[in-house]
Order: C-alpha cells, then structure tokens, then sequence
C-alpha cells in the first residue's frame, strides 16, 4: 500500500490546455517540494458545477479587496517547477461555521491529499478560477456558468 501524502494548499494557478482538453490546476507552484499538477475533465467539472451553486451565493454582492490574497502567476517558475500532471478524481467539499469551505483535492490512485481552509472570498475566488479558465462554449457550459 501506498503512504497517504498530505499537502496543504496555499496558492491556485488554473491554465486550460488545449491539446489536452482539460484544465491544469497547479496547487502551491512557487514550493516545488509541495506542487502537485492537477489535470481536471470536462465530466468531472461538469459533476462539480451543481456543488459549486450550492456553496457560492448566485447573486452578485460587492467584492472585497482581494489584493493580498490574489497576485499574477510567474510563468517562468511555473515552467521550472511543472511536474507531471495527475489526475483530480475527488475533492470533498466541508462548510465550516465561519462560513468558510475545507475542500480536499485527492487522487486517490497516487493517495494524494490537497487541503486548503478557505474564506468565503477566496472560496468564490476558487470557483471563479476553474470555471473561468474553461472552455465554456466547447464543454457546452456557456448556459450553466
């Protein structure tokens, strides 16, 4: 049996990669002993969409300054440390009492943990980023998002 490794998630970078039609999401870029890269499908970003509308309020409210919390990715150390990407079989979603979310990335076939404990800003923020970067009209989710 494989050891279970756990990596805490601190930051989110989401390219989509034509060539291969899914979505690459790099987990922490800048620390290459804790990126993993993600590959996401078009079935399982379709599957998570309904638990994105249940968590995330439709409406539009005033953002707070994310600043901080957002910032551009540097794209020659996100070359230097890509690994090979692995794919995204579950993430378990956790609504805690400050109304934030707990959300655990896994492939379960290399036994492989992302956590992260997120605010409820940097939560939309998250959604926004995958459903963002996708193809929308090619995955035939223009009408969903």
């Amino acid at each position: 049996m494989q050891n279970q490794t756990i990596i805490e998630a601190k930051t989110y970078t989401c390219h989509y990669i034509d060539k291969a039609d899914r979505l690459l999401l790099t987990i922490n870029y800048q620390d290459i002993e804790k990126r993993i890269d993600f590959w996401i499908t078009r079935a399982f970003l379709v599957k998570l969409l309904p638990y994105f509308f249940d968590y995330v309020m439709v409406e539009k409210e005033e953002t707070t300054n994310n600043a901080q919390s957002t910032k551009p990715t540097d794209n020659s150390t996100f070359a230097l440390t890509q690994q090979k990407p692995i794919l995204l079989e579950s993430i378990d979603f956790e609504a805690l009492d400050n109304n934030g979310m707990k959300i655990v990335l896994k492939n379960l076939e290399k036994n492989i943990y992302c956590v992260a404990v997120l605010d409820k800003n940097r939560f939309k923020s998250f959604v926004e980023l995958l459903t963002k970067t996708a193809p929308t009209f090619d995955w035939g989710i223009v009408n969903i998002i």
